[in-house]
């Protein structure tokens, strides 16, 4: 093709060579040339736009093909898809629905266990105190007596005779079942083992603490004990649980200034003033009300 170009460009550059000197007549031959030139320039440029233009369809029907699979797997894609959205929505939908039922479950256990633990506390509450009662019950004929120094051999039955003959209240070793001292509620406790003389019946041991309260003070000089006098003190014999009570309503008393606090049959009284009425404390219960009862 560049061929071609190169005559015609020759054929121009004579035309424009001769332009300026008269033109010589063309010649039939030269003209015929030129027509040839010409069509075979012609038919080689249409060869080569069909090339192209096979080239240019080849191209735009891969390009055609390539869209219909691009498009056939975006359907599939899309197909896909919507069928992920449906999983995804039945998921959620049993995941909430078992988020409900593990809720609701959760709610049933936690009201059960709080009831339970309710029951059991109050269970718990009535058996240690049904269990106090009796452990109670089975004191009822103790005196507890406190503040009696300690000695090697000690004669503890010629003890509480000692202290029958000093608040002159009679006494014999057949109303005595047994006495003996106890440890200490708490370990390391400098002070003397507490003595429990258990007595026949519930009317000796009441009558023997009758006595002491009416000689109101007992030392143990009194005894024939020798050393520093220290003073001595007879107590009902109270649970664990009902000292503990009575340790807190002292300290209760102190903080209301409440005027008396004493153990009547195992009881816990307690006078506000000397001529208020006695209020028994059974329990940490009763010390809220006498407190909010003296806060008013």
């Amino acid at each position: 093709m560049e061929q071609y170009m190169d005559m015609s460009m020759d054929l121009l550059d004579k035309s424009e060579s001769s332009s300026s000197s008269p033109p010589e007549p063309v010649s039939m031959a030269k003209f015929n040339e030129l027509i040839n030139t010409i069509d075979i320039w012609r038919s080689e440029m249409n060869s080569n736009m069909v090339s192209i233009r096979d080239d240019i369809k080849g191209s735009l029907s891969e390009i055609q093909a390539e869209i219909k699979s691009l498009r056939k797997d975006y359907t599939s894609l899309k197909q896909d898809v919507c069928n992920m959205n449906t999983e995804i929505a039945c998921i959620q939908h049993s995941l909430q629905y078992q988020t409900e039922d593990y809720n609701a479950l959760k709610k049933r256990v936690d009201d059960l266990a709080r009831t339970a633990n309710d029951q059991t506390m109050t269970a718990t509450s009535n058996l240690m105190s049904r269990i106090d009662s009796l452990e109670q019950q089975a004191r009822q004929t103790n005196v507890e007596i406190c503040g009696v120094p300690e000695r090697r051999n000690e004669n503890l039955v010629g003890i509480l005779e000692a202290i029958s003959k000093s608040i002159h209240h009679p006494f014999t070793k057949g109303d005595l079942v047994a006495i003996h001292r106890v440890p200490h509620a708490h370990q390391g406790s400098n002070r003397p083992k507490n003595i429990i003389a258990k007595f026949t019946t519930r009317i000796q041991r009441d009558n023997i603490l009758a006595a002491y309260r009416k000689t109101k003070s007992l030392k143990s000089d009194q005894l024939g004990i020798e050393g520093t006098p220290s003073a001595i003190y007879l107590n009902e014999h109270l649970t664990l649980q009902k000292k503990q009570l009575l340790r807190k309503c002292r300290e209760t008393v102190r903080e209301l200034n409440c005027k008396h606090v004493w153990i009547r049959n195992s009881t816990i009284l307690v006078r506000e003033t000397d001529d208020s009425p006695a209020l028994a404390i059974r329990g940490e219960g009763d010390l809220e009300k006498l407190k909010n009862h003296k806060r008013k």
